[in-house]
């Protein structure tokens, strides 16, 4: 997970395979908000304050894993061939462009 950080985030959102006590200890010292799923104690549920919580994330990180759901098996990009970073950018960014307007196809065919 470090890898994937820049070191000026706010906030850290994560599923429960990042749920660590040393992490969220180092973010939590950097002033970073730890917004990871929690997890539940095996043999046992999560109490109430701890499912909201983890309710109000995943609506949060729903917003950023949706346009996954679109570009890699609508369109197949799983995997790529390395062409050089400015080119693999552009190509990432034309498909997350053209995710969003297929996610609001609906609304856009109503403006025609």
């Amino acid at each position: 997970m470090e890898a994937g950080l820049h070191g000026e985030e706010e906030h850290i959102y994560g599923d429960k395979a990042y749920v660590s006590a040393e992490r969220q200890a180092a973010a939590e010292a950097r002033g970073v908000a730890w917004c990871v799923s929690r997890k539940a104690v095996r043999g046992q549920g999560l109490d109430e304050a701890d499912q909201v919580f983890n309710q109000e994330s995943h609506r949060i990180r729903a917003r950023v894993e949706h346009p996954f759901g679109v570009v890699k098996p609508l369109w197949g990009y799983r995997k790529t061939r390395y062409r050089g970073l400015a080119r693999n950018a552009a190509q990432v960014y034309t498909l997350f462009a053209l995710a969003n307007f297929y996610r609001a196809r609906k609304e856009l065919a109503r403006l025609l």
